[in-house]
C-alpha cells in the first residue's frame, strides 16, 4: 500500500467516498434551508377577520393593523400590535390567537404571553399562570418587567401560593420602596400568615397611594378591631366608606393597549382616564356630549352614574329612566336604576323615614332590581336591593325571598348574608334567622352587625314566655 493509500485509508472507512461526502453536506444544507423556509413560509397563517363590526373607526384600525400582518406576516411586533389593537375592542378571543403567533415568532419577548396570561385571567384564570410565568422571565422593558412581575405576584397570592407570590413582591419592594403595589401585597401575605405587625407596617405604607387608598384602609380597619382598637376601627371605617373604589394599577402594557381604542372606544377610554381621576363632573359632561351625537343607552348610562356619584340624583334618574326607555332589556341600565335609586332613598331615609315620597322610591327600585333579575337570574346584587328596599317599606316577609335567591348566587356575600338574616328575624323565623346572621359573623367577624342581630335575637326568644 502506498503512502497515499495509507494516509487516505482512515477517512476513507469512516466517511467513504468523497462523492458521498458532498451529498452529506447537500442535504444538511437542504435541511437547514428547508426548515428555515418551512418556518418562515408554510407556518405562516392568516390573522383573524372580525365580523360585525359597526363603528367604522373601529374597524378602519383593525383593517390597518391587520394588512400589516398580511404584508409582513413573519413579524412577531405586527402580530402583537394586531393583537393589542382586537384587545382593545374587546375582541380577545381573536387577539389571543394573534398574541399566540407572536409568542411563536418570538418566544423571548414578554409582552405577547403576558397579553395571553391577562385575557387568561379574565376568561380562564386556572390557565393564566404559566403565561404570566413565561412573560415574567422574557424579555421586557424595565417598567413592563416591573408591572408583569407584580401581576404574577397578585395572580399567585389569590391561588394562595404564598412563598412565590413574597419572593416577587418583595423583589420590587426592595428595588423600590416606594411601590405601593408591592407594599400592598407584601401586607396582605403578612395578614394571611397572621403577622400583623408587618402587615400593619406594609399597609400603612400602601395606603398613602391613590390605587391602594380604599382597600389599605379596610384593611387596616380590620387589623385595628382585631387588637381592640373600637375607635381606630371607626375611623378606618368611616374613611374607607367615604372613599371611592380604588382604580386598576398603573400597566404600562395595558395602558398602551388602551391608547389605541378608537371611536366609541377611544371615547370611552377618556371617560374611564376622567373617572380614575374621580373628575365626575367632566366625565358627566363628556357622556352628556356623547348623548347629543349619539343618544344611546351607553351614554344615558355612563351621564346617569356620574351625576350620582356629585350626588346630583335630580339630574340623574330621568337618565337612567331615559336608558331604560331605549332599551327594556338592558341589564346595566335597570341595575343601575335600582343602585342610584337605593342609594338616594338610604340617605333620605336617614332624615324622613316615614316619607311618601321615599316609599315611591324604594318601589322604584324594587321594579328595577326585580327587572334585572329576571334579565340575569345569577344577579347577587340586584336580589340585595330589591329585598333590602323591600325591609325599609316594612315589608320583611316579602323580602325574604329574593334575598333567599341573592344567597342561593353568592353564598359568600356577608351583606346577602346579613340582610336575609334580619329580614327573616323582623319576619319572626329566628331558627333560620339566627343561621344566616352566623353565616354573616363567620364571613366578617369583625363587622358589627351580625353580633348586635345575634344580641336581638337572643333577647327576643328570652321574651317568649
Amino acid at each position: 500500500m502506498t503512502s497515499a493509500n495509507v494516509s487516505r485509508a482512515p477517512w476513507a472507512s469512516r466517511c467513504g467516498h468523497p462523492a458521498v461526502w458532498f451529498g452529506v453536506v447537500l442535504l444538511l444544507a437542504v435541511g437547514t434551508a428547508g426548515g428555515w423556509w418551512w418556518h418562515h413560509h408554510v407556518a405562516a397563517v392568516d390573522p383573524p377577520e372580525v365580523a360585525d363590526v359597526q363603528d367604522a373607526e373601529v374597524r378602519q384600525a383593525i383593517d390597518r393593523a391587520r394588512q400589516r400582518v398580511l404584508s409582513q406576516p413573519h413579524s412577531a411586533s405586527a402580530w402583537g400590535l394586531l393583537g393589542m389593537v382586537l384587545l382593545a375592542h374587546r375582541f380577545d378571543r381573536e387577539a389571543d390567537f394573534c398574541f399566540a403567533e407572536a409568542c411563536r415568532l418570538d418566544p423571548s419577548q414578554a409582552r405577547w404571553p403576558y397579553a395571553r396570561g391577562l385575557i387568561a385571567q379574565k376568561r380562564d384564570p386556572n390557565h393564566a399562570l404559566p403565561w404570566l410565568r413565561q412573560a415574567a422571565a422574557g424579555n421586557a422593558r424595565p417598567e413592563d418587567s416591573t408591572a408583569i412581575r407584580l401581576q404574577l405576584a397578585e395572580a399567585l397570592l389569590e391561588r394562595q401560593e404564598l412563598d412565590e407570590a413574597e419572593r416577587l413582591f418583595r423583589d420590587e419592594w426592595q428595588k423600590d420602596p416606594e411601590n405601593a403595589r408591592a407594599a400592598f401585597g407584601l401586607g396582605l401575605i403578612a395578614l394571611a400568615r397572621g403577622d400583623t405587625a408587618k402587615a400593619r407596617k406594609f399597609l400603612t405604607a400602601a395606603r398613602s397611594n391613590e390605587y391602594a387608598r380604599k382597600r389599605a384602609t379596610v384593611q387596616l380597619a380590620a387589623l385595628a378591631r382585631a387588637d381592640g382598637d373600637i375607635a381606630a376601627a371607626k375611623a378606618y371605617e368611616q374613611e374607607a366608606t367615604a372613599l371611592l373604589d380604588d382604580p386598576r394599577w398603573p400597566d404600562p402594557v395595558l395602558d398602551e393597549t388602551t391608547r389605541l381604542r378608537v371611536g366609541r372606544r377611544g371615547r370611552e377610554r377618556e371617560i374611564d382616564d376622567l373617572e380614575k381621576q374621580h373628575r365626575y363632573a367632566e366625565a358627566a359632561k363628556a357622556y352628556l356630549e356623547e348623548l347629543r351625537q349619539s343618544p344611546t343607552p351607553w351614554a344615558y348610562i355612563g351621564a346617569g352614574i356620574n351625576l350620582a356619584r356629585q350626588h346630583d340624583y335630580d339630574a340623574a334618574l330621568p337618565l337612567l329612566r331615559q336608558a331604560v326607555r331605549l332599551d327594556p332589556n338592558n341589564i346595566q341600565a335597570h341595575y343601575t336604576l335600582a343602585q342610584v335609586q337605593f342609594t338616594r332613598a338610604e340617605r333620605q331615609w336617614q332624615q324622613t323615614p316615614h316619607s311618601a315620597q321615599l316609599k315611591e322610591w324604594f318601589r322604584e327600585v324594587t321594579e328595577h332590581a326585580r327587572r334585572t333579575t329576571e334579565l340575569k337570574p345569577d344577579h347577587a346584587m340586584a336580589y340585595l336591593f330589591w329585598g333590602l328596599s323591600l325591609k325599609y317599606l316594612g315589608e320583611p316577609a316579602a323580602a325574604v325571598a329574593p334575598l333567599r335567591q341573592g344567597v342561593a348566587c353568592r353564598p359568600e356575600l356577608m351583606d346577602l348574608q346579613l340582610a336575609l338574616g334580619e329580614a327573616l328575624l323582623e319576619a319572626g323565623q329566628s331558627t333560620e334567622a339566627q343561621i344566616h346572621l352566623q353565616n354573616a359573623q363567620r364571613l366578617d367577624p369583625k363587622d358589627p352587625r351580625p353580633s348586635a342581630a345575634l344580641k336581638r335575637l337572643s333577647r327576643d326568644r328570652k321574651k317568649v314566655p
